[in-house]
């Protein structure tokens, strides 16, 4: 049957913030140090969008479950708040039986949106092998200021996530079971570590995303994400760069690309 449109509340706290912090390894003061947080434009510690994503995800197994989603577009236009009362949106665009678009929205209780993006839900092909692209990483106690960014500055991560960070990752994402391979979000999460921990660093806002999903992790699998400046914008700070995740075996799991702000 095809998708209908669901509303779910949703609530998020700060110990949610924190155990996120943990599964995925970005700990970007914005999310977990109240402090530093009080001193930025936000005023206050905002979720991962990684972790806004992983409740939409957990909504869209309920409706549908077993769907894959092979591409996603996420926009950030406004941050969620500890404790900030929320609602999950989920709508077609298109019959949501194959190669269908879905919308899926975070909407703030003053109708802001949270999260906005759209969905393809489809089951990917698994990509052939390949070799890895090289990256020039930057180390992880040097972060940058903007003013020193250089298109084509890179950085790479590895990480597996195993069994019980995948039953971590459900329960956060409100899923009766965990999945059987590594989410959508964990993925993703990866680029986010690398964003918020790495390149740029401390303080740097997510506002958009694309990625594509060539294929499947399994649990425990070695996970090797890099990220690359295509583009700086210096008068507002914004910095775009291109993702890919691939396996263990070197196989290309994700690709895509983050637009970010980089607060000084």
């Amino acid at each position: 049957m095809p998708i209908e449109r669901l509303e779910l509340p949703c609530r998020l706290g700060q110990q949610d913030f924190n155990e996120f912090a943990r599964l995925s390894g970005d700990h970007n003061p914005i999310h977990v140090d109240p402090v530093f947080a009080a001193g930025t434009p936000f005023g206050a510690t905002v979720s991962h969008g990684m972790l806004l994503y992983s409740c939409l995800q957990g909504a869209l197994q309920q409706a549908l479950p077993g769907v894959v989603v092979a591409t996603q577009q996420l926009m950030f236009p406004a941050p969620s708040y500890a404790d900030e009362e929320l609602l999950l949106i989920l709508a077609p665009l298109t019959d949501a039986r194959s190669g269908s678009r879905l919308r899926m929205q975070v909407q703030k209780a003053d109708g802001r949106l949270g999260l906005d993006g759209e969905a393809w839900l489809d089951r990917p092909q698994p990509a052939a092998s390949g070799a890895r692209q090289p990256a020039v990483d930057v180390a992880a106690t040097d972060l940058p200021r903007f003013q020193s960014l250089q298109r084509g500055q890179a950085a790479t991560h590895e990480r597996c996530f195993d069994a019980a960070d995948l039953t971590a990752w459900a329960a956060l994402a409100g899923m009766p079971a965990p999945p059987a391979t590594v989410p959508g979000p964990l993925v993703g999460a990866l680029f986010s570590y690398l964003l918020g921990e790495r390149l740029p660093g401390h303080g740097t806002n997510y506002l958009k995303q694309s990625l594509h999903f060539h294929g499947t992790a399994q649990p425990g699998e070695r996970l090797r994400a890099a990220v690359a400046i295509s583009r700086l914008r210096g008068d507002k700070a914004l910095v775009d760069l291109d993702a890919t995740c691939h396996g263990a075996d070197g196989r290309l799991l994700c690709s895509g690309r983050a637009l970010v702000r980089f607060h000084h």
